[in-house]
């Protein structure tokens, strides 16, 4: 297939490394000179792009059980967890390292692409320009992500190294959360509006799209939607809080008051996902040792989720009942001891008594693909913004549609499944009252959108989940605090930066040292 013949020449370019490494020689080790290196073409590049991020974008053992389910799953109270010494402090150094050198993999890689596409002549740029903005989108929310966790992070000045191949400039200074966020928000507007303009593509180009763009198969109109509900993403983070209030809002407003400018993923058939298919893709045991490791400590239910879940039709599909028949989470409230007695009880006794996260569906459910963007979270977000007045809109008609739209995916989701029959979905019109019924049970409804969001990013977008309520204080969690853990007794704002960086980068990390607490609050966050 595609991915087969490529990756070893994506492979001898520029290393998939950041500049993180121990010496000046293990830098030039790892980055060899591109002029030595294998030819390699714009379109191939991408590709690269777009698989060097492949722990976290798809459902990884990497990304489910080394960084997700034991902390940032915690911290939004998607996983139940037990109230045990030290649990807030995730999985340790080493798994947040990774996370953080990944995405500059993935830069690394974008600034070959970069590197590539400028040495090009102006006739043959005219062509390629389309990889470097598909590939800059992909980048883009992976840097959002970056921001999201830690805060000020480097990008201009680094991933260079592999085309400079000069170790002491490569060291890269930090740059501002707010600066960075505006950067995106600014050029993912001129990134929709060049590839709106892109009409007429050689058949070379378009035949090259189709061939190594396995996200949205060279479709340039969802890579505008992908673009746009990207960048409305970012505003609504801004909208609520911080320096960049108002520059969220009018983004907001800009986006939907203008749907033909700024087209949005609209539908379930416009969802924003990598297929786990024959392109080397395949999830096999990755998602199932992601949840199920350990005993089952990474794919517990939370009270708090199982309680908003009430009654709701996804219920079924995205937990199992317990040996006595019912739905029960780990509580927060609760004592270590109690909860540890119920968690290890006997398998002749019923086994353990919290609800797992659902086999069909997600655990072992090798079919379930990398989810980027779904119609539902841009409908909670048109909701959002209707109901603030950031845009004229039916607030009410746009959340309804997010909750019918959040029922279908995740059944769609379940339909896949390998491991056992899927369960049939429920009628349109029942999903229809639900929503409608839903609305009509908050009397704060912007209580009602928030919670709706948080259950519907879930399992599937743990961090979006996080960051949402970080930025909305919705749903009001409940946290005891850790007395034994001195580092970090209180749920964290954000994550540390890993000591690699800290160690590697020493100059530059400085700069924000102050600000490397776990309390630290994101610029964006109530």
């Amino acid at each position: 297939m595609i991915m087969k013949h490529i990756f070893s020449i994506l492979l001898s370019c520029a290393a998939l490394l950041a500049f993180n490494a121990c010496s000046d020689q293990e830098y030039i080790d790892k980055y060899p000179d591109p002029s030595k290196t294998s030819t390699v073409s714009c379109e191939k590049l991408m590709t690269g792009v777009f698989k060097a991020g492949y722990d976290y974008t798809m459902p990884s053992y990497a990304r489910y059980f080394c960084f997700e389910t034991q902390q940032i799953g915690r911290f939004a109270q998607i996983m139940g967890f037990i109230n045990s010494t030290g649990r807030y402090q995730g999985m340790g150094e080493t798994y947040n390292n990774n996370r953080w050198k990944n995405f500059y993999d993935v830069l690394t890689q974008f600034r070959m692409l970069e590197y590539t596409y400028g040495n090009l002549g102006e006739a043959d740029k005219a062509d390629y320009e389309v990889f470097v903005l598909l590939a800059k989108v992909f980048v883009y929310e992976q840097l959002q992500q970056v921001i999201d966790l830690w805060g000020d992070a480097p990008f201009t000045e680094a991933g260079y190294l592999g085309i400079t191949g000069d170790v002491k400039s490569s060291y890269p200074a930090y740059e501002g959360a707010e600066a960075l966020y505006k950067m995106m928000l600014d050029d993912l507007k001129a990134i929709n509006s060049r590839l709106a303009g892109m009409n007429n593509l050689s058949a070379l180009t378009t035949t090259y799209l189709g061939a190594q763009d396995y996200i949205n198969k060279g479709d340039l109109l969802k890579w505008r939607k992908y673009a746009n509900s990207l960048r409305l993403r970012m505003a609504m983070r801004l909208s609520s809080n911080g320096s960049l209030s108002s520059e969220g809002r009018s983004v907001i407003n800009e986006i939907l008051s203008d749907p033909a400018a700024y087209p949005v993923v609209d539908n379930n058939d416009e969802t924003v996902k990598i297929l786990a298919d024959a392109d080397g893709f395949k999830v096999l045991d990755g998602i199932r040792e992601g949840f199920e490791s350990w005993g089952g400590q990474c794919n517990r239910a939370s009270q708090t989720m199982l309680s908003a879940l009430s009654g709701d039709p996804r219920l079924d599909i995205l937990y199992e009942k317990n040996a006595e028949g019912i739905y029960a989470g780990l509580d927060t409230h609760d004592a270590e001891a109690d909860q540890q007695k119920l968690f290890d009880r006997q398998t002749a006794e019923g086994g353990n008594y919290y609800s797992a996260v659902d086999t069909a569906t997600f655990s072992r459910n090798e079919s379930f693909p990398g989810i980027l963007m779904t119609a539902a979270e841009v409908s909670f977000i048109k909701a959002e913004a209707c109901q603030k007045g950031y845009v004229q809109g039916d607030a009410q008609a746009a959340f309804e549609k997010g909750v019918r739209e959040s029922i279908a995916f995740y059944y769609q989701l379940n339909s896949t499944a390998t491991y056992r029959e899927p369960t049939d979905a429920p009628s349109s019109s029942d999903i229809a009252a639900f929503a409608t019924a839903k609305w009509s049970a908050y009397s704060s409804k912007e209580e009602a959108i928030a919670t709706q969001k948080w259950l519907h990013f879930g399992l599937v977008q743990m961090l979006e989940a996080w960051n949402e309520v970080r930025r909305t204080g919705i749903p009001a969690l409940y946290f005891q605090t850790d007395n034994a853990s001195a580092s970090c007794p209180e749920v964290p704002a954000r994550l540390k930066y890993p000591t690699d960086e800290k160690n590697n980068n020493r100059a530059n990390y400085e700069t924000v040292m102050a600000n490397d607490t776990y309390y630290t609050k994101l610029f964006w966050a109530k």
